[in-house]
């Protein structure tokens, strides 16, 4: 039974965070979903994270909630002397300290490594960037859509050559596994640490996550043999094994069937789409023979498919036992019954406006997350976490006055 709005695998570990928009928040929301206590720390002025402009259309800004869920936000202006004494304060008693700031930036508000280190020698220091830390671009400030989409490859391998754009990009893919990335490699130097009490520069960018996420296209590009390179776009009439290819049904859905090892798979395929005697037809009758007449098989499974609408399809395939699916909309995946019976989609915590959240891509100890809890309004904690900390409330007066904080 699902009771936890958070897991305790970081129950006690700290972090500060001063980054904006999504990918290196993402980063964070994670740690607070395995349990670490993360303060973000935003500027006083404009709203401060200027990602809570963005996409806030109801009563919910639903890419805040997926970037900075169970997190604490302090508004703190970094570029006073004060509001940066506020910072050093906490990082002094944190365990790790991420930044999307650009060097630049980093050196002239004073709390690049050097500077952080020297308020706590042992704190895991982790710099998030568009286009990695070294080289003629380390300074260039990235996102998304144009590092590890445009970039990296994908948007060109996905785009038809002759067409009207390119093809666009679902929102902060490149983000969201970025983010993933730098939870992970966070947690491996909180166990290095712990085992050696050294504590580790971490850099995460997108372009290194862009690459990852394109890896398999290229690898095969980069490591291609005389005939070049074997990751192209194909036809889909051309494809060499027909059961691993996308059908169109009768009701103009798609059905990708992904039958990577056909043979053990053949006689019962046939029998489910209802052309029991194609699995002793010699043109199809083994995968050399399939590949020798693909596009007869594609264009004959062409006419079988368009013979049944989707729902069909789904009961005629549903005790088949190769690997196939529906290409659903965003709208079908929200509402999948598979998904919500894993917790893969999760209420908001109670209270607050209806909320529906996706959870991070890691369950514990078979421990689903009852509810995804809430992103903080800007400096909302702000008095809760400086007085934690030691100030008094004289002290957060005096800040006040002299715009450190609000």
């Amino acid at each position: 039974m699902a009771d936890k709005l958070a897991y305790d695998l970081l129950a006690g570990v700290r972090v500060i965070e001063v980054a904006a928009w999504l990918f290196a928040p993402s980063c964070g929301a994670i740690l607070a979903d395995w349990g670490a206590d993360v303060v973000k720390v935003e500027p006083t002025t404009n709203g401060g994270d200027p990602y809570r402009g963005f996409f806030h259309t109801g009563p919910v800004n639903p890419t805040i909630e997926l970037a900075n869920r169970g997190k604490r936000s302090v508004a703190v202006d970094l570029s006073t002397p004060a509001g940066r004494e506020v910072l050093m304060r906490l990082v002094a008693e944190a365990d790790v300290f991420v930044t999307s700031l650009l060097p630049g930036s980093r050196g002239r508000l004073g709390i690049d490594v050097a500077d952080i280190r020297a308020a706590n020698p042992s704190i895991i220091y982790v710099r998030a960037s568009g286009y990695g830390p070294r080289g003629p671009e380390a300074e260039t400030p990235g996102f998304d859509a144009a590092v590890a989409w445009a970039r990296v490859g994908i948007a060109q391998f996905l785009t038809e050559p002759d067409a009207y754009q390119p093809t666009h990009p679902p929102g902060g893919i490149g983000d969201c596994v970025g983010g993933l990335s730098g939870a992970g490699a966070i947690a491996a130097a909180l166990y290095k640490r712990a085992r050696t009490g050294v504590a580790s520069e971490v850099d995460i960018s997108l372009l290194a996550g862009g690459m990852w996420m394109n890896a398999t296209v290229l690898m095969t590009e980069a490591n291609a043999g005389p005939e070049g390179s074997l990751m192209r776009r194909v036809d889909r009439g051309l494809v060499r094994n027909p059961l691993s290819n996308s059908y169109r049904t009768k009701d103009g859905r798609w059905l990708s069937m992904v039958v990577i090892q056909p043979d053990p798979h053949w006689r019962g395929f046939c029998q489910h789409i209802g052309r029991p005697e194609l699995a002793d037809d010699p043109r199809f009758a083994d995968f050399h023979a399939r590949m020798t007449h693909n596009s007869e098989l594609i264009g004959l499974l062409d006419e079988v498919f368009a013979s049944r609408t989707l729902d069909e399809w789904r009961a005629a395939l549903g005790t088949f036992d190769g690997v196939w699916d529906v290409l659903q909309t965003p709208a079908e995946a929200v509402c999948d019954p598979q998904a919500l019976a894993n917790n893969y989609l999760l209420p908001g915590e109670e209270p607050g406006p209806p909320l529906s959240a996706v959870a991070s891509p890691a369950q514990f100890d078979g421990q689903p997350l009852a509810a995804a809890r809430r992103a903080p309004e800007h400096g909302q904690h702000t008095e809760e976490v400086l007085l934690a900390y030691g100030y008094s409330w004289d002290d957060l007066a005096a800040l006040k006055e002299q715009g450190a904080i609000i």
